[in-house]
């Protein structure tokens, strides 16, 4: 069943968020479609937990600070297409979901320019100066910068690696990354499938950087992609999950998350209960709450069979 007051309570966050973030340079932004609010609920869902327990648990562990990292940050403000509301992109809502304790340090990694300067503009509304970084680089030139970054703090960490194409943050950085410990929200875009379809020796080749060499030349499917990719990071992280994310049509991708943990944490049944909230709503949903939210027309849609 549809939790309609728990979407929106969420989403009026995203948008007093965006708000304040629309105030830098409004015009340079990220442009999705409204399921991308799904990702980023269950992004500030889990911060607000992390946070939480890591402010009560880290004067007994071995490290000294919580650090977030974004990789393909974009430009911390996203333009939902349909209906043209603002909301904060990830980095701001890592910088704004906490309650207790915020995170030491933020370090984003956006390789476009602009939205690389609009987001180190923002987070100054957000952050305390020396606090935080923005890198306006590639990203998978900067694994070694990321490790550098956890080192000098002594930090634990939440990473945020947002794909939307074949590039970007390719496995072996992935790999290193996931052997630091830490939790990790991965985006994983299984349309891909229909490159692999393809069977070009170039998309093969652009598949295997992102998802690993034995993956893309073994799959034949795309069902078969998902899963390898899974595998090998269950290797690494074996107390993962994944959430799908529905656009309302034929679209969507696929949430992984990665405990930091070897051992099951015991706050994973939240993460459980995150699942099965947000695989009860697609973009349609979204759309229509935020037109509610903003003034405009909207009812939730009943399922296919009703009156």
């Amino acid at each position: 069943m549809k939790d309609v007051a728990w979407l929106e309570k969420h989403l009026r966050h995203l948008l007093e968020w965006g708000t304040r973030a629309a105030s830098i340079r409004p015009l340079v932004r990220n442009e999705f479609g409204p399921w991308t609010c799904l990702k980023l609920i269950a992004l500030k869902y889990h911060t607000e937990i992390y946070t939480t327990i890591m402010n009560k648990q880290l004067p007994g562990l071995p490290w000294k600070a919580i650090d977030y990292v974004d990789i393909l940050a974009g430009s911390g403000l996203d333009r939902i297409r349909e209906t043209g509301s603002m909301v904060s992109g990830s980095t701001v809502v890592a910088c704004e979901s906490p309650r207790y304790r915020k995170f030491d340090y933020i370090l984003a990694i956006e390789n476009n320019s602009e939205y690389a300067m609009a987001l180190a503009k923002r987070l100054a509304l957000f952050r305390e100066p020396g606090t935080f970084e923005v890198i306006g680089y590639d990203a998978e030139d900067h694994i070694d910068s990321i490790e550098r970054v956890l080192a000098k703090h002594n930090a634990h960490y939440l990473a945020f690696v947002d794909y939307e194409g074949l590039g970007g943050f390719p496995w072996p950085n992935m790999e290193r990354l996931l052997r630091h410990r830490g939790d990790l929200f991965i985006t994983f875009i299984p349309n891909i499938g229909r490159v692999l379809a393809r069977d070009w020796k170039g998309d093969r080749e652009a598949i295997a950087q992102l998802v690993g060499e034995d993956v893309a030349f073994n799959a034949t499917t795309q069902d078969e992609l998902f899963t390898g990719y899974l595998e090998n990071i269950k290797r690494i992280r074996p107390n993962s999950l994944d959430i799908r994310i529905q656009s309302g049509g034929s679209y969507h991708y696929i949430l992984i998350f990665c405990a930091g943990q070897k051992r099951v944490p015991g706050w994973f049944d939240a993460l459980k209960t995150l699942k099965s909230k947000i695989e009860t709503f697609d973009g349609l949903d979204v759309k229509e709450a935020l037109e509610r939210l903003e003034g405009r027309q909207g009812t939730l849609r009943g399922p296919p069979n009703a009156p």
